[in-house]
């Protein structure tokens, strides 16, 4: 088994998001239902599992939550296209009302989320080196659901950095405003 088959075996099918077939490479639809968002992600690589981060259940009797160690983000993609493995750590929201910290923390709260599937992985299945190469990548996608009309006349920053550096720590995301459909290829560059 590769490592995609690994996890796509470990989760259980209610917490996997199917790929949908399409013209070329698949695409994924992400339906975030707290925040009642849907966002289409194309051209996703064929071996690929997406994950409902969110519906890891928080461990609210063990950790306290006084630096948001009992949140994480509401969707992973681990992606392998046969050249790079990614993993993307992915928030969505309705509207622009959380903070960074916030979503930072959420972000941070996916890829401890990871960490306990990589463990998993490297244990029972007894793959030593199992999502040991893979790549992340942080994404914030906000404003889902304005208003087409507010869209075109307002121009928004296609990246919400200080450093302008890669989106591969919670601290520096990348973020999408008002995108109902992205391209996998936006996510990991």
């Amino acid at each position: 088994m590769n490592e995609i088959e690994i996890l796509q075996t470990m989760l259980v099918s209610n917490a996997q998001i199917p790929l949908q077939p399409g013209p070329g490479r698949p695409s994924v639809t992400l339906t975030d239902k707290q925040a009642q968002t849907t966002v289409e992600i194309k051209g996703v690589p064929h071996d690929t599992v997406v994950v409902r981060a969110e519906e890891f259940e928080a461990p609210l009797d063990i950790f306290n939550g006084s630096r948001g160690e009992r949140r994480r983000a509401d969707f992973v993609i681990v992606s392998d296209d046969g050249k790079r493995k990614w993993i993307i750590c992915i928030e969505t929201q309705a509207g622009n009302t959380k903070t960074r910290s916030h979503v930072e923390q959420q972000l941070k709260g996916a890829t401890c989320f990871m960490s306990y599937c990589k463990c998993i992985g490297k244990l029972f299945w007894e793959s030593n080196e199992f999502l040991d190469d893979y790549q992340y990548r942080y994404v914030s996608m906000v404003d889902i659901h304005a208003n087409k009309e507010i869209r075109r006349t307002r121009h928004y920053p296609y990246r919400a950095q200080s450093d302008g550096g890669l989106h591969d720590t919670p601290a520096d995301f990348l973020k999408f405003y008002r995108s109902k459909s992205l391209y996998f290829s936006k996510l990991i560059s």
